[in-house]
């Protein structure tokens, strides 16, 4: 396979491609889970595909970077192995947990009002759905606290690849975002302190934030081996798919706009501004373009 397309003055040949697939398994009481390591199997059977086919052009591979899908919950143990499978985006197990932490009185967008306006003051957004990922790592303490004690950090899906190939813990700042913990109001960009605390998020479990464009570390030597790569190889952080469709897209500059149907829909509209409505349930995402923003709502 070949293709070209241009990109901001940039030809961008597509020279080989292969696929494996991994199960989601859809659980009675509203969990939607994935197993990290299928995703790991799945990238090595490609990738020993792709060097099959192309041995002499992946000797001379400079870089491997990801897109994957976002607000799952990956937590890792100190090798970079899951401690549990991966609670997906798609989730809702965790309605009661909201419920008990997210404030008493008047609510809004499912939170209590207090929670809520301290949720935007430090972050722009809020924690306002049962699928959002705060309430499922709160889930897991407060009903798996034997594998809650054994997590070491609490990672999104390319991101815990991306540890895995290096060693490194990190999240891309749109990673951090969907969070809904990453503090708007710091000018280097760290999880909110504040809202850690009032929802009993400890620190250590938070990694380091980096941008998309980091070079997080080097392909090791394990790793590698599996994937029939060599060593050393630089590894990026990557982005998420919401983050790096509309790049994807071409929309990289203010007032672009793209629809995006697949596993889910959405529009799109890349903005410089911070923007939230609450009774709409819409907000602006951190984009992977530093100062920009993905306005987006769900189909």
């Amino acid at each position: 396979l070949r293709e070209e397309r241009s990109l901001e003055g940039m030809t961008i040949h597509l020279e080989d491609s292969s696929f494996a697939g991994y199960s989601l398994n859809i659980l009675p009481n509203g969990g939607v889970e994935q197993n990290p390591q299928e995703w790991w199997d799945a990238m090595c059977k490609t990738t020993r595909h792709m060097v099959s086919r192309n041995p002499e052009m992946c000797a001379r591979i400079e870089g491997i970077s990801f897109c994957a899908q976002a607000q799952s919950v990956v937590l890792l143990d100190e090798a970079a192995r899951a401690v549990r499978p991966s609670m997906s985006y798609m989730d809702q197990r965790s309605g009661g947990v909201r419920l008990a932490h997210a404030g008493g009185g008047p609510r809004v967008a499912g939170v209590g009002l207090g929670f809520l306006l301290q949720s935007l003051y430090h972050t722009g957004v809020v924690a306002g759905s049962d699928k959002d990922p705060v309430w499922k790592y709160l889930w897991v303490k407060e009903n798996e606290p034997e594998i809650y004690a054994r997590a070491h950090k609490w990672l999104d899906v390319k991101d815990a690849l991306v540890a895995r190939m290096t060693g490194k813990f990190t999240m891309s700042r749109d990673s951090a975002f969907a969070t809904l913990l990453m503090d708007k109001n710091t000018a280097k960009p760290e999880f909110s302190s504040a809202l850690m605390k009032r929802l009993g998020v400890l620190p250590e479990h938070m990694p380091g934030i980096v941008a998309s464009t980091a070079k997080v570390g080097t392909l090791l030597a394990e790793p590698a081996a599996e994937l029939g790569l060599h060593s050393g190889i630089p590894v990026f952080s990557g982005g998420s798919d919401a983050a790096l469709i509309g790049v994807g897209a071409g929309c990289v500059r203010p007032e672009m706009t793209h629809v995006y149907m697949g596993t889910s829909g959405w529009v799109s509209t890349v903005t410089n501004k911070n923007i939230v409505d609450t009774n709409a349930m819409i907000a602006s995402v951190v984009g992977v373009q530093p100062g920009l923003y993905n306005y987006f709502a769900e189909l």
